[in-house]
């Protein structure tokens, strides 16, 4: 097989894996993960991927399921399941994450792990008795991935099967394989990427063949800061007559700017100015990550002399970002 015919097949395969994966009826890495939620939660990715793919029972049910809003806020209590893909598809486009469906959905099970991945096997390894070839991804370390596989032949009273031709391998190399396969029994195949690139690998076996693509890794992500300083200068002055006369107000809100962006505590300010320190006062009504809001206040000592104060809100945004991004 050429690499022309590699490369269209694995471009099929990255659209038709869900499909493949479903082929075990109740065995849905993406049902594991929304009770086991670390899997979901262990990067910033996982969690882009999930969200970006998953139906909005799939969605609340996980939400539930998950302590706190997440990396990029995308569980938050305040966000509907469109919200929460909108803003997903938002921070995929500013962290050049691959936002496809085709993408998404197999990078997020490539990325199961812990008690789900421990769940998934286990109901795959229910049907050892049927006919097929079953190979999943069991774990990874760097560039070197070790699947697992076991083999039924449609005879299932066959014991034992051969390759029926050798491990085919596309971005990658084999570096273990078991010489024969024994009915039912679970092997480990070891392939050693070529970089960060996707990567194919197909079996076959006494009859049964199985293809598996793992998809490359998302760009890193780094997180810059920048201000962010409202556009509305607020204004205070003290008005009235003299006696009664009483302070004056002025109110202002911010929020991130940046999809997936939140502000760091203790960075907010008004950059303010006043005609009378001692009678200048400010209050931060709302001091959260997604919204900062302050009133400012200026009074005076005597009604006759007219003091002023103007503020500036100001705080300090981090927001997630490719690191390659220039």
């Amino acid at each position: 097989m050429d690499r022309m015919i590699i490369t269209k097949f694995v471009l099929s395969s990255l659209v038709t894996f869900v499909g493949s994966v479903a082929a075990y009826a109740d065995c849905n890495p993406k049902d594991f993960m929304v009770q086991e939620t670390t899997s979901i939660q262990q990067s910033g990715s996982t969690e882009l991927a999930f969200v970006l793919t998953a139906t909005q029972q799939e969605y609340e049910s996980a939400k539930k399921n998950i302590a706190g809003s997440g990396s990029y806020g995308l569980f938050s209590g305040a966000l509907s399941y469109g919200q929460a893909q909108e803003k997903a598809r938002q921070i995929a486009e500013s962290t050049k994450f691959d936002y496809k469906n085709s993408y998404a959905s197999n990078y997020l099970a490539q990325s199961l792990s812990g008690k789900a991945l421990d769940a998934y096997v286990e109901c795959i390894e229910k049907d050892k008795e049927k006919p097929g070839l079953a190979l999943w991804l069991q774990s990874r370390e760097g560039d070197y991935f070790t699947f697992r596989a076991f083999w039924v032949g449609a005879n299932t009273n066959l014991p034992a099967a051969k390759y029926d031709a050798p491990p085919i391998v596309d971005g990658g190399s084999i570096i273990g394989k078991p010489d024969a396969w024994l009915k039912s029994k679970t092997e480990e195949i070891v392939v050693k990427r070529n970089g960060n690139n996707d990567m194919y690998l197909n079996l076959k076996v006494g009859g049964q063949y199985k293809t598996r693509v793992i998809v490359k890794d998302p760009p890193a992500v780094v997180w810059a800061k920048q201000p962010v300083l409202s556009k509305k200068m607020m204004t205070a002055s003290s008005h009235g007559p003299n006696p009664g006369c009483s302070a004056g107000s002025d109110s202002d809100t911010i929020h991130p700017l940046h999809p997936g962006g939140y502000f760091v505590a203790n960075t907010r300010t008004t950059n303010h100015a006043t005609s009378d320190p001692s009678r200048y006062g400010e209050t931060f009504t709302v001091d959260r990550p997604d919204q900062v809001s302050v009133t400012i206040t200026q009074s005076t000592g005597a009604c006759e002399v007219n003091q002023t104060a103007k503020g500036q809100l100001q705080a300090v945004e981090t927001f997630p970002t490719a690191a390659d991004a220039s």
